[in-house]
């Protein structure tokens, strides 16, 4: 889609073309991950569930370094885009990839000569270790292509091609779900396997991001006299995308407290409930991420191009779509939440309490849009202290004190009570952030008057 008709096209058209695809994304990539979550519950039960559930915390390093170099990168060059400097975003892109790879390799060596330890520190048991450090290997043997297939993602959106990026993930997501079929159901190679199906299906995705920028027809290409380290775009890329890397990082952290605080109150079965309900909570949480990602270079055209009413217009759009989109998913879950409970293979005997503790966790659903619209929305226009705010206070800080707080008192079901408690919380400091940035806005207003 071209700028112009981005900046002055039918709202609604503009809006749906990038925030559909980047949501029909998002939701396949979820729908590849939940079906790990199936083949292995199926294949190895519930000892593979809790396994990978505890190697993920290190995972969320990779995937959070991808999304902060992404979100970073196609944020700068969405606002040059809006004022018309293709040559700057190009500069600002190589910067993007060569970042990548540095990062990457040292992710790589460390984490693969640290395995062992790290797999123990993250709580790793008897019964789940080899699970475990089966999926955290393979994982890591790929973490550059994870970084850069994470990382493109969102800068093929700016590109002005969503459909593209919804096609990549497509494939991904159509590749992994033959191979985990493959390889967990019919030749048996469990976690191992779910693990190699996963990192085919990254392969594909950042080989055809990779083409697209640098034989495609991209507007911004990858060109050889870009792929340098400037610094000072180094510090804007990690500056605007740290927000992201901290959400991710704060998810890992969440996950490795609640998975040693259902060890101490519960046992694996708690962790394998638990890891369920992260399954079919993600796929609300990772709608609302898409629409926001699908919004972020919409928001940087917009600003870049000072067409500040139009810009808000679109953030009331997506704030009223994302609250109906968290009631009917949380409306889904109540209606047939034992069925998904089941496809992950929990035992029959555990099903009912697993809907019960489920309910609990999901029950913030309709906050969750306007939390990462909100966060996503200042990330875009370079108010991080407010994007950080929003995401780490949700994402770490009050999740992470109900998780130690709540279980001495109400067992495991303080560590799934957190999560709604945390959004609560945080959608009040949300009204707080709004009006005290239209107070300081208002001020410039009259100063600069």
């Amino acid at each position: 889609m071209d700028i112009k008709e981005v900046l002055n096209g039918n709202i609604f058209k503009v809006w749906a073309k990038f925030i559909i695809a980047s949501v029909v994304g998002v939701v396949l990539n979820t729908i590849y991950t939940m079906v790990d979550g199936i083949f292995i519950g199926q294949g190895v039960g519930e000892v593979g569930l809790a396994g990978v559930n505890i190697a993920w915390p290190a995972v969320t390093l990779v995937v959070g370094i991808g999304l902060m170099i992404g979100i970073g990168t196609s944020s700068i060059i969405a606002i040059y885009m809006g004022k018309g400097e293709n040559k700057k975003a190009e500069k600002v892109l190589g910067t993007g990839v060569t970042l990548i790879v540095c990062i990457g390799v040292v992710v790589t060596i460390l984490g693969l000569l640290f395995r062992m330890p790290i797999i123990k520190l993250l709580g790793a048991t008897s019964d789940t270790l080899e699970s475990a450090l089966d999926y955290y290997t393979i994982i890591f043997i790929i973490a550059v292509p994870y970084i850069f297939a994470t990382a493109l993602n969102p800068i093929v959106r700016t590109d002005g091609r969503p459909d593209l990026s919804m096609l990549m993930i497509g494939i991904g997501a159509i590749a992994n779900i033959v191979l985990d079929w493959i390889l967990v159901m019919k030749l048996g190679f469990g976690v191992k396997g779910a693990a190699i199906a996963t990192s085919a299906s990254i392969l594909i995705s950042m080989s055809v991001s990779l083409y697209h920028f640098i034989k495609g027809k991209a507007t911004i290409k990858i060109k050889k006299e870009n792929l340098k380290i400037h610094m000072e775009i180094v510090k804007r890329i990690l500056k605007i995308g740290f927000v992201s890397f901290a959400i991710q990082i704060s998810y890992g952290i969440i996950l490795l407290t609640q998975n040693r605080t259902m060890f101490t109150y519960g046992s694996t079965i708690d962790v394998a409930i638990y890891t369920v309900a992260t399954y079919i909570n993600c796929f609300l949480v990772n709608t609302c991420m898409g629409i926001a990602q699908g919004l972020q270079p919409l928001i940087g055209y917009h600003y870049g191009a000072k067409k500040f009413e139009r810009m808000k217009k679109l953030v009331y759009i997506t704030i009223g779509i994302c609250i109906v989109s968290g009631i009917l998913i949380y409306t889904s879950i109540l209606l047939f939440g034992r069925e998904m409970i089941a496809i992950f293979g929990v035992s029959s005997e555990y099903i009912e309490s697993a809907y019960e503790m489920i309910r609990i966790y999901c029950i913030g659903s309709p906050a969750i849009g306007t939390i990462f619209t909100i966060s996503g929305y200042y990330q875009a226009i370079g108010k991080n202290t407010y994007a950080n705010i929003i995401s780490i206070g949700r994402g770490f800080v009050f999740q992470f004190i109900f998780t130690l707080a709540l279980p001495p008192f109400i067992g495991t079901t303080g560590v799934f009570l957190s999560l709604p408690l945390a959004e609560l919380i945080t959608i009040m400091i949300i009204v707080g952030i709004i009006v005290i940035d239209r107070k300081n806005s208002s001020l410039e207003l009259i100063e600069n008057y």
